[in-house]
Protein backbone atom coordinates (compact mmCIF):
# COMPACT_ATOMS: atom_id res chain seq x y z
CA UNK A 1 0.00 0.00 0.00
CA UNK A 2 1.33 3.42 -1.00
CA UNK A 3 0.14 6.49 0.89
CA UNK A 4 -0.01 10.12 -0.30
CA UNK A 5 2.88 11.08 1.94
CA UNK A 6 6.38 12.49 1.59
CA UNK A 7 9.31 11.10 3.58
CA UNK A 8 12.35 13.29 4.17
CA UNK A 9 15.88 12.65 5.37
CA UNK A 10 19.19 14.52 5.19
CA UNK A 11 22.59 12.92 4.68
CA UNK A 12 26.25 13.81 4.40
CA UNK A 13 28.54 10.84 5.02
CA UNK A 14 26.22 8.11 6.30
CA UNK A 15 25.45 6.59 2.93
CA UNK A 16 25.24 3.02 4.28
CA UNK A 17 22.54 4.16 6.68
CA UNK A 18 20.68 5.82 3.81
CA UNK A 19 20.68 2.56 1.88
CA UNK A 20 19.39 0.77 4.99
CA UNK A 21 16.62 3.34 5.51
CA UNK A 22 15.43 2.89 1.92
CA UNK A 23 15.37 -0.89 2.42
CA UNK A 24 13.34 -0.47 5.60
CA UNK A 25 10.82 1.79 3.85
CA UNK A 26 10.52 -0.74 1.02
CA UNK A 27 9.70 -3.42 3.61
CA UNK A 28 7.09 -1.31 5.40
CA UNK A 29 3.45 -2.36 5.43
CA UNK A 30 2.61 1.10 4.03
CA UNK A 31 5.03 3.11 1.93
CA UNK A 32 5.39 6.82 1.24
CA UNK A 33 4.86 8.07 -2.29
CA UNK A 34 8.27 9.73 -2.27
CA UNK A 35 11.48 9.94 -0.30
CA UNK A 36 13.30 13.27 -0.49
CA UNK A 37 17.02 12.99 0.24
CA UNK A 38 18.79 16.27 0.87
CA UNK A 39 22.56 15.96 0.43
CA UNK A 40 24.51 18.34 2.63
CA UNK A 41 27.74 18.12 0.66
CA UNK A 42 29.14 16.87 -2.64
CA UNK A 43 27.44 13.91 -4.37
CA UNK A 44 28.56 10.36 -3.58
CA UNK A 45 28.15 6.93 -5.17
CA UNK A 46 24.64 6.70 -3.70
CA UNK A 47 23.52 10.18 -4.71
CA UNK A 48 21.27 8.76 -7.43
CA UNK A 49 20.03 5.65 -5.60
CA UNK A 50 16.45 4.78 -6.55
CA UNK A 51 13.66 2.44 -5.46
CA UNK A 52 11.06 0.47 -7.38
CA UNK A 53 8.55 1.07 -4.56
CA UNK A 54 8.48 4.88 -4.41
CA UNK A 55 10.12 7.93 -5.95
CA UNK A 56 13.51 8.90 -4.52
CA UNK A 57 14.16 12.58 -5.14
CA UNK A 58 17.70 13.83 -4.53
CA UNK A 59 18.39 17.47 -3.69
CA UNK A 60 21.90 18.89 -3.51
CA UNK A 61 23.61 21.81 -1.79
CA UNK A 62 24.49 24.79 -3.96
CA UNK A 63 27.39 25.55 -1.61
CA UNK A 64 30.23 23.56 -0.07
CA UNK A 65 28.15 22.32 2.87
CA UNK A 66 24.48 22.77 3.67
CA UNK A 67 23.82 23.43 7.39
CA UNK A 68 21.48 21.07 9.18
CA UNK A 69 18.52 23.43 9.65
CA UNK A 70 18.68 24.62 6.04
CA UNK A 71 18.90 21.03 4.79
CA UNK A 72 15.82 20.06 6.77
CA UNK A 73 13.88 23.12 5.62
CA UNK A 74 14.85 22.44 2.01
CA UNK A 75 13.49 18.92 2.26
CA UNK A 76 10.16 20.15 3.59
CA UNK A 77 9.90 22.84 0.93
CA UNK A 78 10.36 20.22 -1.80
CA UNK A 79 7.67 17.84 -0.48
CA UNK A 80 4.79 17.28 -2.90
CA UNK A 81 2.37 16.00 -0.25
CA UNK A 82 0.91 17.71 2.80
CA UNK A 83 1.46 14.66 5.02
CA UNK A 84 5.17 14.39 5.81
CA UNK A 85 7.37 12.10 7.88
CA UNK A 86 10.94 13.13 8.72
CA UNK A 87 13.59 10.54 9.63
CA UNK A 88 17.13 10.83 10.89
CA UNK A 89 19.07 8.91 8.25
CA UNK A 90 20.33 6.37 10.81
CA UNK A 91 16.92 5.67 12.35
CA UNK A 92 15.74 2.06 12.53
CA UNK A 93 11.99 2.02 12.02
CA UNK A 94 9.15 -0.42 12.57
CA UNK A 95 7.49 -1.90 9.47
CA UNK A 96 4.19 -0.45 10.71
CA UNK A 97 5.46 3.06 11.52
CA UNK A 98 4.40 4.77 8.29
CA UNK A 99 0.87 3.38 8.48
CA UNK A 100 0.40 4.19 12.17
CA UNK A 101 1.86 7.67 11.88
CA UNK A 102 -0.23 8.50 8.81
CA UNK A 103 -3.46 7.36 10.50
CA UNK A 104 -2.65 9.36 13.65
CA UNK A 105 -1.57 12.56 11.89
CA UNK A 106 -4.08 15.39 11.68
CA UNK A 107 -3.89 19.11 11.03
CA UNK A 108 -2.38 21.10 13.91
CA UNK A 109 -0.58 18.04 15.27
CA UNK A 110 2.95 16.71 15.45
CA UNK A 111 3.21 12.94 15.86
CA UNK A 112 6.36 11.37 17.28
CA UNK A 113 7.37 7.84 18.20
CA UNK A 114 9.03 6.33 21.21
CA UNK A 115 12.78 6.52 20.57
CA UNK A 116 15.39 4.22 22.11
CA UNK A 117 19.14 4.80 21.95
CA UNK A 118 21.27 1.76 21.19
CA UNK A 119 24.97 1.06 20.71
CA UNK A 120 25.91 1.64 17.08
CA UNK A 121 26.74 -2.01 16.36
CA UNK A 122 23.44 -3.23 17.80
CA UNK A 123 21.52 -0.58 15.89
CA UNK A 124 23.22 -1.60 12.64
CA UNK A 125 22.43 -5.25 13.31
CA UNK A 126 18.82 -4.37 14.04
CA UNK A 127 18.57 -2.45 10.76
CA UNK A 128 19.97 -5.44 8.87
CA UNK A 129 17.70 -7.98 10.56
CA UNK A 130 14.50 -6.48 9.05
CA UNK A 131 12.77 -7.73 12.20
CA UNK A 132 12.59 -5.20 14.97
CA UNK A 133 10.21 -7.30 17.04
CA UNK A 134 12.59 -10.26 17.18
CA UNK A 135 15.41 -8.14 18.56
CA UNK A 136 13.39 -5.65 20.59
CA UNK A 137 13.81 -7.21 24.02
CA UNK A 138 17.57 -7.45 23.65
CA UNK A 139 17.74 -3.88 22.37
CA UNK A 140 15.72 -2.45 25.24
CA UNK A 141 17.89 -4.19 27.82
CA UNK A 142 20.96 -2.54 26.33
CA UNK A 143 19.44 0.89 26.73
CA UNK A 144 19.85 0.85 30.51
CA UNK A 145 23.59 0.28 30.12
CA UNK A 146 23.91 3.69 28.48
CA UNK A 147 22.09 5.85 30.99
CA UNK A 148 25.21 6.80 32.96
CA UNK A 149 27.30 7.48 29.87
CA UNK A 150 25.80 10.83 28.95
CA UNK A 151 24.68 13.95 30.77
CA UNK A 152 21.16 12.90 31.66
CA UNK A 153 18.63 11.37 29.33
CA UNK A 154 18.40 13.06 25.90
CA UNK A 155 15.62 15.61 25.78
CA UNK A 156 12.19 14.78 24.42
CA UNK A 157 12.73 17.23 21.57
CA UNK A 158 16.02 15.67 20.54
CA UNK A 159 14.59 12.16 20.36
CA UNK A 160 11.31 13.39 18.89
CA UNK A 161 13.11 14.81 15.87
CA UNK A 162 14.62 11.42 15.07
CA UNK A 163 11.26 10.51 13.51
CA UNK A 164 8.13 12.65 13.39
CA UNK A 165 5.04 13.30 11.30
CA UNK A 166 3.67 16.75 10.52
CA UNK A 167 1.55 18.45 7.87
CA UNK A 168 3.52 20.64 5.48
CA UNK A 169 1.13 23.55 6.08
CA UNK A 170 1.72 23.33 9.84
CA UNK A 171 5.49 23.12 9.36
CA UNK A 172 5.38 26.27 7.27
CA UNK A 173 3.08 28.05 9.73
CA UNK A 174 5.49 27.48 12.64
CA UNK A 175 8.42 28.71 10.53
CA UNK A 176 10.33 25.45 10.17
CA UNK A 177 13.73 25.01 11.82
CA UNK A 178 15.45 28.19 12.97
CA UNK A 179 18.45 28.66 10.68
CA UNK A 180 20.07 31.11 13.11
CA UNK A 181 21.08 28.30 15.48
CA UNK A 182 24.76 27.62 14.90
CA UNK A 183 26.40 24.23 14.65
CA UNK A 184 25.38 21.56 17.10
CA UNK A 185 22.78 21.82 19.80
CA UNK A 186 19.22 22.87 20.69
CA UNK A 187 17.76 23.34 17.21
CA UNK A 188 15.39 20.44 17.91
CA UNK A 189 14.39 21.87 21.28
CA UNK A 190 13.66 25.22 19.67
CA UNK A 191 11.55 23.62 16.92
CA UNK A 192 9.42 21.62 19.35
CA UNK A 193 8.96 24.68 21.56
CA UNK A 194 7.88 26.67 18.50
CA UNK A 195 5.35 23.95 17.64
CA UNK A 196 3.91 24.01 21.18
CA UNK A 197 3.70 27.79 21.27
CA UNK A 198 2.02 27.80 17.86
CA UNK A 199 -0.76 25.62 19.21
CA UNK A 200 0.20 22.29 17.68
CA UNK A 201 -0.88 19.23 19.64
CA UNK A 202 1.99 16.82 20.30
CA UNK A 203 0.99 13.16 20.06
CA UNK A 204 3.14 10.07 20.55
CA UNK A 205 2.46 6.64 19.15
CA UNK A 206 3.72 3.56 20.93
CA UNK A 207 5.76 2.29 17.98
CA UNK A 208 9.45 2.23 18.88
CA UNK A 209 12.11 3.82 16.66
CA UNK A 210 15.72 2.98 17.38
CA UNK A 211 18.62 5.34 16.82
CA UNK A 212 22.33 4.80 17.49
CA UNK A 213 23.94 6.24 20.57
CA UNK A 214 26.59 8.74 19.46
CA UNK A 215 28.80 11.19 21.28
CA UNK A 216 26.54 14.14 20.52
CA UNK A 217 23.84 12.64 22.73
CA UNK A 218 26.16 13.58 25.60
CA UNK A 219 26.58 17.06 24.15
CA UNK A 220 30.36 16.66 24.11
CA UNK A 221 32.43 19.55 25.31
CA UNK A 222 33.97 20.14 21.87
CA UNK A 223 30.59 21.68 20.97
CA UNK A 224 30.59 23.92 24.05
CA UNK A 225 30.80 27.26 22.21
CA UNK A 226 27.94 26.52 19.84
CA UNK A 227 25.89 25.09 22.67
CA UNK A 228 26.31 28.25 24.74
CA UNK A 229 25.40 30.47 21.80
CA UNK A 230 22.34 28.42 21.03
CA UNK A 231 21.28 28.28 24.67
CA UNK A 232 21.47 32.06 24.83
CA UNK A 233 19.42 32.40 21.64
CA UNK A 234 16.86 29.96 23.06
CA UNK A 235 16.68 32.05 26.25
CA UNK A 236 16.14 35.25 24.25
CA UNK A 237 13.30 33.63 22.33
CA UNK A 238 11.54 31.71 25.08
CA UNK A 239 12.64 33.21 28.40
CA UNK A 240 14.20 30.05 29.85
CA UNK A 241 17.25 27.86 29.35
CA UNK A 242 16.77 24.41 27.77
CA UNK A 243 18.42 21.12 28.73
CA UNK A 244 19.50 22.25 32.19
CA UNK A 245 21.02 18.84 32.91
CA UNK A 246 23.62 19.50 30.23
CA UNK A 247 24.24 23.06 31.39
CA UNK A 248 24.59 21.87 34.99
CA UNK A 249 27.13 19.27 33.85
CA UNK A 250 29.12 21.97 32.08
CA UNK A 251 28.92 24.16 35.19
CA UNK A 252 30.13 21.34 37.43
CA UNK A 253 33.20 20.99 35.21
CA UNK A 254 33.88 24.72 35.46
CA UNK A 255 33.20 25.31 31.77
CA UNK A 256 30.38 27.80 32.34
CA UNK A 257 29.36 29.93 35.31
CA UNK A 258 27.19 28.17 37.89
CA UNK A 259 24.93 31.18 38.39
CA UNK A 260 23.99 31.39 34.69
CA UNK A 261 20.26 31.50 35.46
CA UNK A 262 20.73 34.73 37.41
CA UNK A 263 23.68 36.48 35.76
CA UNK A 264 23.57 35.14 32.20
CA UNK A 265 25.39 32.28 30.53
CA UNK A 266 29.15 32.67 30.04
CA UNK A 267 32.01 30.35 29.12
CA UNK A 268 34.61 30.32 31.90
CA UNK A 269 36.97 27.61 30.67
CA UNK A 270 37.68 25.90 27.40
CA UNK A 271 37.47 22.10 27.59
CA UNK A 272 40.44 19.79 27.37
CA UNK A 273 41.01 17.88 24.15
CA UNK A 274 41.69 14.59 25.91
CA UNK A 275 41.34 13.02 29.32
CA UNK A 276 45.04 13.63 29.99
CA UNK A 277 44.91 17.36 29.37
CA UNK A 278 43.90 20.05 31.81
CA UNK A 279 41.15 22.49 30.97
CA UNK A 280 42.41 25.80 29.68
CA UNK A 281 41.39 28.85 31.74
CA UNK A 282 39.96 31.79 29.85
CA UNK A 283 41.75 35.10 30.36
CA UNK A 284 40.27 36.84 33.41
CA UNK A 285 38.27 33.61 33.91
CA UNK A 286 35.63 34.93 31.51
CA UNK A 287 35.09 34.78 27.76
CA UNK A 288 32.79 37.57 26.58
CA UNK A 289 29.90 36.26 24.51
CA UNK A 290 30.87 38.34 21.46
CA UNK A 291 34.22 36.52 21.46
CA UNK A 292 32.38 33.22 21.64
CA UNK A 293 30.27 34.26 18.66
CA UNK A 294 33.32 35.09 16.53
CA UNK A 295 35.03 31.80 17.34
CA UNK A 296 31.91 29.70 16.99
CA UNK A 297 30.75 31.22 13.71
CA UNK A 298 34.13 30.49 12.14
CA UNK A 299 33.97 26.81 13.10
CA UNK A 300 30.31 25.83 13.14
CA UNK A 301 29.81 25.37 9.40
CA UNK A 302 32.77 23.01 9.28
CA UNK A 303 31.73 20.78 12.16
CA UNK A 304 27.96 20.77 12.46
CA UNK A 305 27.20 18.37 9.63
CA UNK A 306 29.79 15.90 10.91
CA UNK A 307 28.07 15.85 14.29
CA UNK A 308 24.67 14.82 12.97
CA UNK A 309 24.70 13.19 9.60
Amino acid sequence: MTLPMSAITIVKNRTQQLSSLITQLESSSAKPSELIVVWMSSPSDLSLIQSSHFDVIHKFANQDELPIAKARNKGFSEARYNSIVYFAVDAVISPTLIDEGYRTLDVNTLVSTSVKLLPIDLCDALASSKSINASKSQALSKENDLKENYYGKPSYASTCCSAFFICKTDFENVGGFDEHFQGFGLNDEDFITQCKCSGLVLKKISTVTFTPYRQQHRCPTNHLLNYVLNAKRFYRKWGSYPCKEVLSAFASKGLINKDYEHSGLKVTRMPAHSHNEKTTPIADNLLPINSVERISTANSAKHEAQAHV
